[in-house]
């Protein structure tokens, strides 16, 4: 049956569903089309959320027929006497023919000629400038914003707007200054190389915030480098040494007064479409099982050369932090880290937390479909 520049056609043979398009066919199978039927009994409007067990499906389900009623409407006869109605629209969104406005944006990579753009937060009142920063943080990585409440533990409120806050052992909030008895090197003012932060969590942190309450000290710059650009030019100089990082799961462990945590992982890591998901790099805190000498060499020597990119000023950018700073950035991409300062010459204080990816690109897709948006709920 015929629906403007789309057609639907039944395979008498095996019961799918053949939908097609000026550029475009597909077969689609019986049982997947069932699952996506938006029929009021089927399908709750509130959650989106099922109404059946699809187990009690028949096995054999075929498609008997189906017409498209007008451009985005679609009808379908089932062997088992179900009329489904659905969505042509949403169809072809999920099978790829239509851009999903919801998805967040693609990944790009970058070096140190990045234009550092800093942002009002004021401007994040705005939903629209919500949404492009959002969108560029999704890109990028990261985010700088600027002009922020500066009171201490108002870093909940403000990391509250995308997404529940983390708690772990350091508690809600962590203090970035120099301590007098220091459980890790954050808390002095040497300079710290590029990492990422927490890779014996599990699960590990996907955005970490640092909040500046106070900075009078010179030095102290904070850097930034993008792991998928690293990793793009490790493959291009060393594709074996990166596949080694890619393949050997590495042990990471803290250990401090009030925790002992530990987990596993590859320092190199892709998603399910083999695109670079997620980098693990924090070199005082890995520990490379007793693998053979090639697969070492190969290990030691991949990961050295990782560690040099992270370094070097093509792809590390420097940036001040000054009171009122707030950096979001994505721990899974970003490696961050800070040049040295003399604590003696006055305060850096920073404030930190951990959220997790979901809220961010919640956010994302519910400003992309106009919905309106409020902060978490956050306990101060």
């Amino acid at each position: 049956m015929l629906g403007g520049h789309d057609a639907v056609f039944v395979k008498p043979q095996t019961g799918e569903l053949i939908l097609t398009s000026q550029e475009n066919s597909i077969v689609l199978h019986p049982l997947w089309l069932r699952e996506r039927a938006l029929n009021s009994d089927t399908l709750d409007p509130i959650t989106k959320q099922r109404k059946y067990e699809h187990s009690l499906f028949q096995s054999d389900l075929k498609v008997l027929e189906a017409k498209i009623s007008d451009k985005s409407k679609l009808d379908i006869y089932f062997s088992d006497s179900f009329e489904g109605h659905f969505n042509l629209d949403q169809i072809k969104n999920e099978i790829g023919w239509l851009k999903d406005v919801e998805s967040p944006p693609v990944l790009e990579s970058w070096t140190a000629s990045i234009n550092l753009k800093r942002i009002n937060w004021e401007c994040l009142k705005d939903p629209s400038n919500l949404k492009h920063m959002l969108h560029n943080f999704l890109k990028y990585g990261f985010c700088v914003m600027e002009n922020t409440p500066t009171e201490k533990a108002s870093l909940l409120k403000l990391a509250g707007k995308f997404g529940y806050v983390r708690h772990t052992h350091w508690g809600k909030l962590f203090n970035v200054e120099i301590k007098r008895m220091p459980t890790d090197t954050a808390y002095t003012d040497d300079a710290l190389s590029s990492h990422t932060d927490n890779p014996y969590r599990e699960p590990v942190p996907g955005i970490q915030f640092l909040h500046c309450l106070e900075n009078n000290v010179s030095g102290g710059l904070s850097t930034l480098v993008d792991g998928v650009a690293i990793i793009k030019q490790l493959e291009l100089e060393m594709p074996e040494h990166s596949k080694i990082l890619e393949n050997v799961n590495v042990r990471f462990r803290y250990e401090g007064p009030s925790a002992i945590l530990e987990n596993w992982g590859s320092i190199i890591e892709r998603n399910h479409n083999n695109i670079i998901n997620r980098i693990r790099l924090s070199n005082r805190l890995d520990y490379v099982p007793a693998l053979d000498k090639k697969t070492l060499d190969y290990f030691y020597a991949g990961r050295k050369r990782l560690n040099e990119l992270s370094n070097h000023p093509t792809y590390q950018i420097q940036f001040p932090f000054k009171k009122g700073t707030l950096l979001m950035m994505d721990n899974y991409r970003l490696l961050h880290g800070r040049t040295k300062y003399n604590g003696a010459e006055g305060v850096r204080h920073l404030q930190g937390c951990y959220t997790d990816h979901d809220g961010v690109t919640s956010l994302y897709r519910m400003l992309s479909k106009g919905s309106k948006v409020t902060s978490v709920p956050t306990e101060l």
